[in-house]
């Protein structure tokens, strides 16, 4: 058995601008900076055998807060979805250039590939993937896992034996916590979306 926290990243400068950022590597806005403060607040007394992160720098940043004592291992397995063309873009921009290419993505077709980006599909096995390396080689302890909102979501549909249907768009909240259980060869859910520690941070923009 092992125990698992994934946690999305703090907000980002292009959250807070509503840019989309997919794999763009951006950093933490002022309100993220909190945000991830906070995070390492809340988690002072819960310690960590392993510390995975997304690569991409809002991620790596938040990941250092939550587990100061501990260097994250940058994971490219974990790095939100490639969202190609849109990205560096706001929505609305990108419903005025791509209008066609958006109504597809929010359709939700799995094999649907964004140009220049990926499909629901590819996020899904990679996410998958980590998901299934930890299974084979984690024997035990508890484990930090900070991501992004678009991979979280993938490792719910997999934890819950969903189908790959998209959309699917629980709320992940910036630093927000979800706590995942793995005995016997099972998955549980034990906690999804947890804010508690986030009184008078909640962010007002930024889901991509």
């Amino acid at each position: 058995m092992f125990e698992m926290f994934a946690v999305r990243h703090g907000q980002s400068v292009a959250n807070e601008k509503n840019v989309i950022q997919g794999q763009t590597s951006t950093p933490l806005s002022e309100l993220g900076l909190k945000q991830a403060a906070a995070l390492g607040k809340r988690l002072v007394n819960v310690r960590f055998d392993a510390v995975y992160s997304s690569d991409l720098e809002r991620a790596m940043q938040t990941a250092r807060f939550a587990a100061p004592y501990m260097e994250p291992i940058p994971c490219v397995e974990l790095r939100e979805w490639n969202l190609g063309i849109f990205q560096g873009l706001t929505r609305a921009q990108v419903e005025e250039r791509y209008p066609d290419v958006w109504k597809d993505f929010l359709n939700g077709a799995p094999d649907f590939r964004i140009p220049e980006g990926e499909n629901s599909a590819e996020v899904h096995a990679r996410v998958v993937g980590f998901l299934k390396r930890l299974e084979a080689e984690v024997s035990g302890g508890r484990i930090l896992v900070v991501s992004h909102c678009g991979a979280i979501r993938s490792m719910l549909k997999y934890i819950l034996g969903m189908t790959n249907a998209w959309p699917i768009s629980p709320q992940v909240t910036n630093t927000a916590i979800c706590r995942l259980l793995f005995k016997d060869g099972l998955w549980q859910l034990a906690t999804w979306n947890d804010t508690a520690h986030l009184d008078g941070l909640m962010p007002t923009a930024g889901n991509y």
